[in-house]
């Protein structure tokens, strides 16, 4: 038990001071986000699909310590330094830029070995039983949760349509998220904001007959569970709202809006 809680103690110590784990090879430091350095320091600048292919292009080359990746302009700077207050030159010229470094040493799931179980929160000095662990969202690939895998794409504003298409374009082929509880809500919602991304994202529901009543498409089947904002589902301006989504900077409620409006997606797959 003693063993268990100097455990914890260490990662959580690691992540105060580090940031956070995100996938095998990088990790988010936000300390850093839309901050600038010297030219001599960025290996060079391209644009990428999503932030996937600019962390993949940094673990290509031995040069590269870490990675600025812009949401917005898909813009990506692969840095041969670590951000520091050296290398730190002032804020970017506009926003939208997420800070990476490249992980070294040990995977950190390596010290939960020894802490089965499920995800828990948890203060430095906070003791932990040995059934519960330590487990953060990775941004840049698969989550697994509840039995379901989902995915989250940062850099992309699809309309409905366009979502369906590209979450269906993945390997293995997935679907916009539907969600069908409140735990799930608050998940996903929590996923967006620990990805920096706190934004409205499509559901895979729609309201064909502009009825109020939303269906999922994937599973054939009404929302049992919503979460609508106060006044929602309600059509915007006289104009036919048939698609949801969920506002994850505000708590996660539903507001229903045209399916030609551009927005995030997080695409769901049942294996």
């Amino acid at each position: 038990m003693k063993c268990n809680k100097l455990i914890v103690f260490m990662i959580m110590t690691i992540l105060e001071v580090r940031g956070e784990f995100i996938s095998d090879f990088m990790y988010r430091n936000s300390f850093y986000d839309n901050r600038a350095t010297l030219e001599t320091n960025v290996i060079f600048t391209s644009n990428f699909h999503s932030v996937i292919d600019c962390a993949s292009h940094c673990t290509r080359r031995d040069e590269c310590e870490s990675i600025l990746f812009n949401m917005d302009t898909r813009s990506c700077q692969i840095l041969s330094v670590r951000m520091d207050v050296m290398s730190d030159t002032g804020p970017q010229s506009y926003l939208g830029w997420l800070y990476y470094e490249r992980r070294t040493g040990e995977p950190i799931a390596s010290l939960t070995t020894d802490l089965p179980g499920t995800e828990t929160k948890t203060e430095v000095n906070t003791e932990i039983e040995t059934e519960t662990t330590l487990s953060l969202p990775d941004c840049l690939s698969w989550n697994q949760y509840s039995g379901h895998w989902y995915f989250l794409d940062g850099t992309l504003r699809l309309t409905f349509n366009e979502s369906r298409i590209y979450c269906a374009s993945l390997t293995p082929p997935s679907y916009i998220i539907e969600v069908n509880s409140e735990a799930e809500n608050d998940w996903l919602t929590n996923l967006a904001n620990h990805c920096g991304l706190p934004n409205e994202y499509w559901l895979n529901g729609n309201d064909t007959d502009n009825s109020g009543t939303f269906t999922w498409i994937d599973g054939k089947i009404q929302t049992t569970f919503t979460n609508w904002l106060p006044g929602e589902p309600s059509d915007a301006a006289g104009v036919p709202a048939e698609c949801v989504v969920s506002a994850t900077g505000v708590k996660g409620v539903w507001l229903d809006i045209t399916c030609a409006s551009t927005r995030r997606v997080v695409c769901e797959r049942n294996f």
